[in-house]
């Protein structure tokens, strides 16, 4: 009997620590010229690690498609790398399905933003280099990074918990072209917070919830 008590405890604890721990989602993006590299890595508790890393990202003239090499870790697993083409209609018929899918969830705003409220941006440091032949153009182009950066920022202050006072960047090169951006952010939210935002999607929307398709090259 005291057993069964144990066992049942022993679930209760290990629940309520699974729920009550924190997610933290680490983003890094890199471009350099005509260069893209994206990596973003989930860590929960001490022991689950997912690392997904995009180093190649290209549009093919001919098709106008979105060509990427993606690799992914689970742990210490290496899954491989694997090379995938998106068109600019499976991007179309993504955004479509997404966006009639958002549609059906009645009151989703308030969902998301209640959601969002309890995710806390524990670091965000954003880095841009920029420069062209003319200085003048050099120097329009800084002015609208600046004002596009401040924006950004200014909305995530209104419906995010910053932890720390982002590191926002812009240096102009006149007289050369360059083109160098770097962003690197961490977000947290408890587990439990994000179940139950996926549990109120579920249960106020109106019809099937649709499935991604995701084309492979």
């Amino acid at each position: 009997m005291w057993w069964i008590i144990g066992i049942i405890l022993f679930l209760i604890i290990n629940i309520c620590i699974i729920i009550l721990s924190r997610l933290y989602i680490t983003l890094l993006y890199l471009h350099r010229d005509d260069r893209d590299f994206l990596q973003v890595e989930l860590r929960f508790l001490r022991w689950v690690k997912i690392k997904k890393e995009v180093p190649l990202i290209a549009v093919d003239k001919e098709d106008m498609s979105i060509k990427t090499k993606e690799k992914t870790e689970v742990g210490s697993k290496d899954k491989g790398e694997q090379s995938k083409s998106y068109t600019p209609k499976d991007i179309y018929n993504q955004i479509k399905s997404i966006h009639d899918f958002l549609n059906r969830v009645i009151g989703l705003h308030k969902i998301i933003r209640r959601f969002l409220q309890k995710v806390h941006v524990e670091s965000l440091k954003w880095d841009t280099q920029v420069g062209t032949p003319s200085a003048s153009t050099t120097g329009t182009i800084c002015g609208a990074i600046w004002s596009v950066k401040g924006f950004i920022v200014g909305i995530l202050s209104q419906y995010l918990k910053l932890k720390q006072k982002p590191e926002i960047y812009v240096t102009p090169f006149f007289q050369q072209k360059h083109s160098v951006t770097r962003l690197e952010c961490m977000i947290s939210f408890r587990f439990g917070q994000a179940i139950f935002a996926v549990f109120q999607i579920v249960r106020y929307t109106k019809g099937k919830i649709p499935k991604w398709r995701k084309k492979t090259a």
